[in-house]
């Protein structure tokens, strides 16, 4: 049972974050030229975006009773993770520890979860006015 809810739950945000470390953990990777002098930056919020949505995932775990708590573990944990990986790239080559990125990174973290209460606000008003509940 506890193997099952790690696998469901907790798996894909441990692999997130894994596979992060691993892309800064290279030296620079080299993105496509998409024409904005940002890019960086939007694939840092979107990066994080992910992984923020996928720690609340993991800490509510299904159950919006948890979510208020999950929600502030989330941001708590993914806006950590994200100054430990600009440490952690500082003696890498040809890589930086940029606290943009670290503002890019939590900017995606709390948009997650903004949207995940929006989320979650759309589907108890739809529950409360319907004609079925």
């Amino acid at each position: 049972m506890i193997k099952s809810l790690f696998n469901r739950w907790t798996f894909p945000a441990f692999f997130w974050g894994l596979v992060i470390l691993f892309l800064t953990s290279y030296p620079k990777i080299t993105l496509p030229d998409i024409g904005i002098s940002f890019e960086d930056k939007l694939g840092h919020l979107g990066i994080y975006f992910i992984f923020s949505f996928l720690l609340s995932r993991a800490f509510v775990k299904g159950d919006l009773r948890r979510l208020k708590n999950g929600v502030g573990k989330a941001i708590f944990l993914g806006a950590l993770f994200a100054v430990f990986d600009e440490i952690h790239q500082i003696p890498i080559p040809g890589r930086t520890g940029d606290v943009l990125d670290v503002f890019a990174d939590i900017i995606g973290i709390l948009l997650a979860q903004i949207r995940s209460e929006e989320r979650r606000v759309g589907k108890e008003c739809r529950s409360r006015w319907s004609p079925y509940h």
